[in-house]
């Protein structure tokens, strides 16, 4: 019994002495303080009791305490702590309380109010036209005040290191490798830092021109050639409001009118928030940050964002006035990202018996982010020349006029960088490794010179089943003119192979202009809305749209097309084409039969006026999606080189997207219209995503799509003449469920309506969409914190059935695909 209350009693005692004892109470009339809160960083360790008295076990040197209507204490930790506080005066008592309580100042609010309704007002862009340069610099490093401790400490590795005796010693080759690796980079990080990048970059504005942004010149350590969609990354709050101020995330942040002051000569609010994680357990006075506010313009001066962990990261931009606008002057960022860690446990002083003790000797590495803007230019005249081509344009990309706009020199351990990181990422190949990983922002896996497309591996319909296949295509390794690619696809439920083959000739390096000849064999969902100048994030979303669908028809074709990009905003595509089409339904065409020889022309035309490109080696890259954006097709068939059917098929999309008070919102606007001889195929299917053929569970589930309707029949519903409308509403605030992310809730409504004028001559069964359609529904994305959104859709009006399974749609989002 001794034995085993001996190690008890040891045990409490270690938790009732191993504890600080606080006593708190108010320095004018010695009575204790009840409630006062103590934390730890912006941790609640607890709250006094009656007596003002508190117990506590922290790693913290110093704690806050905190009471409602007195001063705060900063007081550093001891055994035993006795802390006396100094009540406020009824002026500062009334501002605490708005702090301790929790609740955003309204005045803060309706200061933010003012910054967001003047944002467009105090913009540079409600100027006629300004010109201005910039300096960045990219780094990863060690903490500024580690890098004399990190050399002294790879010293002593690498001698330790040089004794052990590796002779028994064995390693996989794999593990040996990452091992060599590792120690290369090490090496290369000791008299250099891990990554630096410097780039000059030159801004040009005009309201009648648009924008314009020419690279003058940069470089990146270990790589000799640049990586093109690197270059428009803009780690800054230039033509970017910070998140913190944006109306759809003031539920996240609490804000507090703190002061106000005279910043270079101007009368300045001084606003602090804080984000909200727990309400209970935060410290009211632990701020995430500072926004500094010009009193007359309203404008935002500076602003100033600190991570809630200490020594995670922070950032700094301030902005300055010319000619009533504001412009960015400089910012500083720094960003925890991860950490360097060794091994440093002792494997050869263990007693036998003993269990080695693994310890970890770490060092933070940081990004570090410096921009600097200058030589600013109000209202100059403008050239037309110099605004063409794409909207971002590299001059010069050696690193020889980096000198010209540097704010200050480069230090040693700078320098060293260059040379230290390009011969470790030569010797390692990384150039290429990062190449492969970029191409994925395009929707292939690259190899070599073969660029591999995602959409091919694998796709799901009615028809089909599942069907696996590949499809690749020769990069500008192995030409810069010719591109030939090919695909098959083999489907498990038609047991039949699909394939196509094709040859890309580029006529320009300056911009898009490739002509084309291909031949195809392959299936396709009848009556599909065009998709031709569509980006591979759009063609992703329509990837399960036919889940349910099995109306397809065969379709062998030849065919030569010319891509053209006109401007940075307009690209055009024409085609001519041989067809050679048949149904894979039971259908009949008038008395034409179920097949047909068909020869057509189509122009596609696509109209961004705010995407922003850049020309690299791989083709046009859009690295920033801007709208609205609008789509258009005309097909022509005619009857000539044997061709069977005479028709015109007209269809446009428009998208819009915007953000406002009430959130984010969506509107796609789209319809078309065919006449002549044209089989079902050639007019339009309303695009349906459920089962109605089925009693299933899954019969009702889909994913979301461009414009597909969840509740809607699939392959029922076709229209020779039909319009659309769809609008999604993003509300405007997020909110925390399970794990770290955020989500939100999306509100949606869509419908469409149609004719067939001749619907009698295609004999197969299906329906006229002559009324009104219409459905509702609500999406929540991040469903419970996941990686995945889920929604359910309600149909309405005159298609509505009574049985309420049959009205219902549910939508599964995959937010990578999204």
């Amino acid at each position: 019994m001794t034995k085993f209350l001996s190690p008890l009693f040891l045990f409490f005692t270690a938790m009732v002495f191993g504890q600080t004892q606080l006593k708190v109470f108010n320095k004018a009339d010695k009575q204790p303080i009840y409630n006062a809160a103590v934390y730890c960083d912006d941790a609640l360790l607890g709250k006094t009791d009656l007596n003002g008295a508190l117990s506590f076990k922290t790693k913290c040197k110093k704690v806050e305490i905190l009471a409602s209507n007195f001063e705060d204490v900063t007081a550093d930790v001891k055994k035993n702590m006795e802390i006396s506080m100094q009540p406020l005066s009824e002026k500062r008592g009334n501002i605490d309380r708005v702090v301790i309580n929790d609740k955003s100042d309204p005045r803060a609010l309706k200061i933010l109010d003012e910054v967001n309704k003047r944002a467009k007002e105090n913009s540079p862009k409600s100027l006629e036209s300004y010109n201005f340069k910039s300096y960045a610099k990219y780094s990863i490093d060690l903490d500024k005040d580690s890098i004399d401790i990190y050399k002294n400490f790879l010293a002593t590795r690498k001698d330790s290191l040089s004794k052990v005796d590796h002779k028994d010693f064995k390693q996989k080759e794999s593990d040996k490798k990452d091992s060599l690796i590792a120690e290369d980079f090490i090496e290369a990080s000791t008299e250099g830092q891990m990554f630096l990048w410097e780039k000059a970059t030159e801004y040009k504005y005009s309201k009648k021109y648009g924008e314009k942004t020419n690279i003058i010149d940069n470089r990146m350590s270990g790589f000799k050639n640049p990586i093109y969609e690197a270059l428009a990354l803009n780690v800054s709050n230039l033509d970017r409001t910070p998140r913190q101020l944006r109306p759809e995330n003031r539920k996240l942040f609490n804000y507090y009118l703190t002061d106000t002051i005279q910043l270079d000569g101007r009368k300045t609010y001084v606003i602090k928030f804080k984000e909200i994680t727990d309400k209970k357990k935060q410290n009211p006075r632990k701020f995430n940050g500072k926004i500094y506010v010009d009193a007359d313009s309203y404008a935002l001066k500076k602003f100033e964002s600190i991570s809630k962990k200490i020594n995670e990261g922070n950032i700094v931009s301030v902005w300055k006035p010319i000619n009533n606008k504001w412009f960015l002057d400089y910012e500083d960022l720094k960003l925890k990202m991860g950490n360097t860690s060794f091994d440093t446990s002792k494997k050869d002083s263990l007693k036998p018996g003993d269990t080695k003790k693994y310890n970890q000797k770490k060092f933070g590495n940081y990004l570090y982010v410096k921009n600097r803007f200058f030589d600013f230019e109000i209202d100059q005249p403008q050239k037309a020349s110099d605004f063409k081509g794409y909207s971002l344009e590299m001059k010069n990309s050696d690193g020889s006029l980096l000198q010209q706009y540097r704010t200050d020199s480069l230090t040693t351990r700078e320098s060293n960088t260059y040379t230290k990181i390009d011969s470790f990422v030569q010797k390692h190949d990384f150039e290429k490794k990062l190449n492969t990983l970029t191409q994925l922002l395009r929707g292939n896996i690259r190899y070599k010179m073969i660029d591999f497309d995602i959409t091919k591996f694998i796709k799901y319909d009615n028809y089909q089943g599942i069907r696996l296949g590949a499809g690749l295509k020769l990069n500008e390794k192995f030409s810069k003119t010719f591109s030939p690619d090919g695909y098959f696809g083999y489907g498990f439920k038609d047991h039949r192979w699909k394939y196509g083959l094709g040859l890309d000739v580029k006529l320009s390096d300056k911009r898009t202009s490739i002509f084309r000849v291909e031949y195809v064999d392959d299936v396709f969902a009848a009556g599909r809305f065009s998709n031709h100048m569509w980006d591979m994030m759009m063609k992703i979303s329509d990837i399960n749209l036919d889940l349910h669908n099995s109306t397809f028809y065969r379709n062998q074709r030849y065919g030569a097309s010319f891509l053209y990009d006109i401007s940075n905003s307009l690209s055009m595509k024409i085609a001519l084409n041989k067809e050679k089409q048949n149904a894979l339904f039971d259908y009949q065409y008038k008395n034409m039969g179920n097949a047909f020889d068909n020869t057509n022309a189509i122009l596609s035309l696509k109209f961004a006026p705010n995407d922003k490109n850049i020309m690299t080696p791989s083709g046009k890259y859009t690295y920033e999606k801007g709208y609205p954006q609008v789509f258009l097709n005309y097909e022509k068939g005619f009857k000539t080189l044997g061709g069977d059917l005479d028709y015109n098929r007209l269809d446009a999309l428009i998208i819009h997207q915007f953000r406002s008070k009430l959130g984010y919102t969506n509107i796609k606007l789209f319809g078309g219209i065919s006449s002549g001889t044209a089989p079902i195929w050639k007019n339009f299917e309303i695009a349906g995503q459920n089962d109605a053929n089925i009693d299933h569970w899954y019969s009702n589930i889909s994913t979301p799509s461009n414009f597909g309707f969840a509740t809607m029949p699939s392959g029922t519903f076709f229209a020779d003449k039909f319009a659309g409308f769809k609008i999604s509403q993003s509300l405007p605030f997020r909110f925390k469920t399970l794990g770290k992310r955020y989500s939100d809730i999306e509100l949606e409504y869509q419908s469409a309506i149609g004719d067939f004028k001749n619907a009698a001559d295609h004999q197969f069964q299906f329906r006229a969409l002559d009324h009104y359609y219409q459905e509702a529904g609500v999406m929540w994305n991040r469903f419970l914190g996941t990686g995945f959104g889920v929604g359910f859709s309600y149909r309405l009006g005159y298609y509505q059935t009574s049985e309420f399974k049959e009205n219902m749609g549910i939508k599964i989002k995959f937010n990578l695909l999204n």
